[in-house]
């Protein structure tokens, strides 16, 4: 009998001693390794107004209007702040040796991004030189948190930080030593558009954060590019990346039946297969093959998309574009405000485009230097084409010549654009006879026309005419003698508007000669 109370005594102690563990220890336990942790991971000042654990039957942690202020600035928002966190676990996976959460639920997440310039700052979540996975071997389960705001602040306090609204986020089996599987869906800010992608994330690299692998998939739908100034269209998109955080490979495709530039409005089926490598830490995409084709057209496409100003919320487009296989027609409906294109024809195309970085239309901010050439090009217009085919026949000193019909044309030269307003340089337009060389600008907006040059014709101006007016322009053949004293070269001067030009003869350049 003696035994027997011995033994329940030894029990009523135990009892006690794993109560009093249980109730006290472990929650100031908890609470202090909890504070250890985020303070030390995110180098920041820790505050909450509540911070609650219970035991049985499972730990039940919950922390309220947790803020944390990354290394206690205050001239800025908290790096994070949530208005509550709860915790599960069960007693023996959490006191075990490597201990298991079952679920982390995050409600009212805001993460705010400070500003850092290039190459200055140290990183927000602290490297450090000990085994993560061996200091801290918990797995969490399952983590869920939803309608996470993350911002990214301006370095200028009166401009708007760059918002990103993630409605749903999903992890499983989060912690040290392996990937964690994810589910995230967010609202892109520009173009505004849904994305939703899913994959693995980690381990995490607390030596090297931005060297944490991802490896995923994503779609993005129906963003609306009438969000950036200049642009219309609903865009949808598909592809995967992977690789460290810093060097993203990322492969995908976009679909833009209705994209439209507003200097024309007509849409066009724009679709795109590209390859790009994207920085994770600060989204710099370096564009390494895009493709974009449209009508029956084929741009190839290399270049950047790249934050140069951090006092701008924008980033800086540079990109280099190709075709050996556009036609004219698909170019001309793609920029001009026309019903229908004024001529087709096969186009090649070179050219360098930059938009610098700021919230003005992109129209307005577009920066091109190219060249390009037309080949075998027809005019759309029976009338204007009737007067290419006179030309011709005049040119070549044939003005009756009825078989000179539907004459195709060249068209070759460069081109520059600043503040949607083209300059051409070198611009040749050839038909059977005749050659006219002009340089001039054309206003996007408006369709003003302003050129200068020269018509340059096989005939001398007398041959151009029959009966009479032949005769009496004999007389001014030596006016207008072209190079070597062959063919005429006449001044020109083309004015006016796209839709309604005006072409006269340029008599003020005294210079009459082909340059």
């Amino acid at each position: 009998m003696r035994k027997w109370l011995i033994m329940i005594a030894i029990v009523v102690v135990i009892v006690v001693v794993i109560g009093y563990v249980l109730t006290r220890r472990i929650p100031a336990y908890v609470q202090s390794r909890t504070d250890k942790i985020l303070q030390m991971h995110f180098k920041s000042n820790l505050q909450y107004t509540d911070f609650r654990v219970s035991v049985f039957p499972r730990i039940h942690v919950t922390i309220g209007g947790l803020v944390l202020r990354h290394e206690g600035r205050t001239d800025v928002p908290p790096l994070i702040e949530l208005r509550q966190a709860t915790m599960d676990a069960s007693i023996f996976g959490f006191l075990s040796r490597n201990p298991r959460i079952a679920r982390i639920q995050i409600e009212g997440l805001q993460i705010h991004m400070p500003p850092r310039g290039h190459g200055k700052g140290k990183p927000l979540i602290a490297p450090t030189d000990k085994d993560l996975a061996k200091k801290y071997p918990v797995l969490v389960e399952e983590l869920d948190a939803d309608d996470v705001l993350l911002a990214i602040l301006n370095s200028d306090p009166d401009k708007q930080p760059r918002d990103f609204q993630i409605h749903r986020l999903r992890m499983h089996g989060l912690g040290f030593r392996q990937p964690a599987s994810f589910h995230a869906q967010l609202t892109n800010p520009k173009p505004e558009g849904e994305i939703d992608t899913w994959g693995k994330f980690g381990p995490w690299q607390g030596d090297e954060p931005s060297e944490t692998p991802i490896d995923a998939q994503f779609t993005f739908d129906r963003a609306d590019l009438g969000t950036l100034k200049g642009l219309s269209g609903i865009l949808s998109s598909k592809g995967k990346f992977s690789g460290p955080l810093d060097y993203l490979q990322v492969e995908g495709e976009t679909d833009t039946p209705d994209f439209a530039l507003r200097t024309a409005a007509h849409p066009v089926d724009l679709r795109t297969h590209y390859t790009a490598v994207v920085d994770g830490t600060n989204g710099d995409t370096y564009l390494q093959s895009v493709t974009a084709t449209f009508g029956n057209t084929t741009l190839d496409v290399k270049g950047s998309i790249v934050d140069m100003n951090k006092e701008i919320k924008s980033r800086t487009i540079v990109l280099d574009a190709v075709s050996e296989d556009a036609r004219v027609e698909d170019l001309i409906r793609l920029v001009v405000k026309s019903d229908a294109p004024v001529m087709t024809g096969a186009a090649t195309l070179r050219t360098h485009i930059n938009i610098p970085e700021g919230d003005q239309d992109l129209i307005e901010r577009l920066q091109l230097n190219g060249q390009f050439g037309i080949a075998k090009a027809h005019f759309t217009n029976s009338g204007t084409q009737e007067k290419i085919n006179s030309l011709s026949r005049r040119a070549k000193g044939t003005p009756n010549d009825t078989d000179i019909d539907n004459a195709v044309s060249a068209l070759q030269g460069e081109f520059h654009v600043r503040k949607a307003v083209v300059s051409f340089s070198n611009l040749s337009f050839e038909v059977p006879g005749a050659a006219i060389h002009l340089d001039g600008t054309y206003d996007v907006d408006s369709g003003d026309l302003d050129f200068r040059g020269h018509l340059l014709m096989k005939a001398k101006l007398s041959q151009t005419q029959t009966g009479a007016k032949s005769f009496f322009m004999k007389v001014i053949d030596p006016f207008f003698k072209g190079k070597d004293g062959m063919g005429t070269s006449l001044p020109i001067k083309i004015t006016g508007t796209k839709d309604h030009p005006a072409f006269g003869l340029n008599l003020h350049d005294k210079d009459n000669k082909s340059k």
